[in-house]
């Protein structure tokens, strides 16, 4: 198995008035796509990520592994 820790922008507190983010842990080999996104943030817009897993789950983060980093600017 080959894991990687994500940063994921949390929407499960829809009311709250901040962003919540939690660190992940996926398995890098059940992720089936990931695409450069722009996220807005309360102040700002944020680069990040649209990750897209084989169970159909699909994830915003605003920090990815170096190695998917590194796909993505190749």
């Amino acid at each position: 198995m080959n894991f990687g820790k994500f940063t994921v922008v949390s929407d499960r507190n829809v009311q709250a008035l901040e962003e919540t983010h939690e660190e992940m842990i996926f398995n890098l080999d059940h992720i089936v796509s990931v695409k450069p996104i722009k996220i807005p943030m309360a102040d700002q817009v944020v680069d990040g990520f649209w990750i897209r897993t084989t169970n159909g789950k699909k994830y915003r983060a605003i920090s990815a592994p170096d190695v998917i980093k590194d796909l993505l600017h190749n």
